[in-house]
């Protein structure tokens, strides 16, 4: 290149673009990954531009700029980065990052600050619905609760489904990595005419309460709280109400169902179907499995951590856990010889880190819980259509020993169907290896067949129903 095309190139990059005006951003976004790129001076010096990324972990890195083989490339060698400038459309930068993790081709737009991750599945434009959050408290939890209803456009009756998430303390959208897992449902939904509702968790957001010491049962309540704020207000159609869960959720739609005869359906996505003893041993299984263990190793390992499951499970005193399991591992590694011990990762004193670790999960309300739980007690009472679903690759909740479990207790269902995604991770994306470390590598948020599946269901029963 020569040099007047070379500076050509700059000229055109830090300036026709918008870098030339102090404080310009622009982001781009690989994966679940963004990557903020700034100017903040108007100098013209090596350092003036710099990139930021809050998912690297890395704010403010400045880059310097070199000419190479036709192109503009941004260097930070400290951190072995670079972006490479492949074309400039209007005010789009097309480029090329490079780190330690490989390099990937990235489309940098002009954004006034940093935005949210965004995904293709993520709802944009003009929708065929009305967004609405709110705010209430419910008159016997006291907490103030953060929701937002979204109701399909140009219609006055309609099914209304309650979407809960799974564990931990999730936003209303039910976001991880980025990926919006029931705004893309609540669409989905919407086109298809039905109505939804979905709250922040306790804690979190404009919901308040202490989301560490809830359970379960305090999430049914939740639940419940909901719905009668919706019942009272009259612009809401709530004759045909039902509830969506997402694995833990799932087993709160389960109790909420069992326990409330307003709810007409209830859809389990990866929601529990076996008890709480059985679903530990069977994830964490799936989950050794799935790291391509020795078959030798997974039983020896899983034979240890079914005996701290065991002891928590009768553990009657919170304050007697930790001695309990420090016993329980004493026993169990007392006569195994060395290579066992080696294998699974409690030779040296460390079986002391895993008692720690486990004990520190182990003795939190929502896990001494889910523990106990037992779908015998709650899917015999359920008298509503259910659409129990399943991703095949699912490592969390392994698909069909789980579906058996509704299959098997699901007695009193007037219309129960189930089914399995083969391909389809815990979070319903195409995987390929399938491992939790994948998720976030991929741009698919919720499989559009079980989209169109669920909908499909929920607007089969209420046309039955009505």
């Amino acid at each position: 290149m020569t040099g007047f095309k070379a500076k050509l190139l700059i000229i055109l990059v830090l300036g026709c673009t918008g870098f030339a005006e102090a404080q310009a951003l622009w982001q781009g976004q690989y994966q679940s990954k963004r990557l903020l790129l700034s100017k903040t001076d108007l100098e013209g010096h090596q350092d003036s531009l710099h990139l930021s990324s809050p998912e690297l972990m890395f704010d403010h890195l400045p880059l310097s700029q070199k000419i190479e083989n036709d192109s503009l490339v941004l260097v930070n060698e400290s951190y072995g980065l670079n972006l490479r400038t492949k074309a400039i459309t209007g005010d789009s930068l097309h480029v090329v990052f490079t780190n330690y993790r490989g390099s990937h081709p990235i489309l940098f737009k002009s954004v006034a600050r940093l935005q949210p991750l965004d995904f293709p599945q993520h709802p944009k434009g003009d929708l065929p619905y009305t967004i609405q959050d709110v705010k209430f408290k419910g008159e016997k939890t006291q907490l103030t609760y953060g929701g937002t209803l979204v109701i399909p456009d140009g219609v006055k009756k309609y099914p209304l489904a309650f979407l809960v998430n799974g564990t931990g303390q999730q936003d209303r959208n039910y976001t991880y990595f980025g990926h919006q897992f029931f705004t893309v449902l609540a669409d989905a939904l919407a086109r298809k005419g039905i109505a939804s509702f979905r709250m922040d968790d306790r804690g979190k957001g404009a919901t308040t309460g202490d989301f560490d010491q809830a359970t379960v049962a305090d999430f049914v309540k939740d639940v419940a709280e909901a719905k009668a704020y919706l019942k009272r207000q009259k612009y809401i159609d709530h004759h045909f109400m039902g509830i969506i869960g997402h694995s833990e959720g799932g087993v709160v739609a389960s109790i909420a169902t069992a326990q409330n005869k307003d709810l007409k359906f209830m859809v389990s996505l990866s929601g529990v179907g076996v008890s709480g003893l059985k679903i530990l041993d069977l994830q964490n299984t799936a989950m050794l499995k799935a790291y391509a263990i020795a078959d030798t190793t997974v039983a020896y390992q899983m034979d240890l951590y079914n005996t701290l499951f065991q002891t928590v499970y009768n553990n009657q005193h919170e304050d007697r856990l930790k001695p309990e399991l420090t016993a329980a591992v004493k026993k169990w590694m007392k006569g195994k010889d060395a290579a066992v011990l080696k294998a699974v990762e409690v030779e040296d004193g460390r079986d002391q880190t895993l008692i720690y670790r486990f004990y520190n999960n182990a003795k939190s309300n929502a896990y001494r819980y889910m523990i106990h739980y037992k779908p015998k007690v709650y899917l015999p009472k359920i008298k509503v259509p259910v659409f129990a679903v399943n991703g095949g690759a699912d490592i969390f909740v392994p698909a069909a020993e789980n579906l058996d479990g509704f299959k098997t207790y699901l007695t009193n269902s007037p219309d129960f169907s189930s089914k399995i995604y083969p391909g389809l991770n815990h979070m319903y994306q195409h995987c390929i290896t399938c491992t939790p470390g994948e998720m976030s590598t991929l741009d698919e948020v919720f499989a559009p067949e079980v989209l169109e599946d669920v909908t499909q269901w929920i607007w089969d029963v209420y046309r039955g129903h009505n």
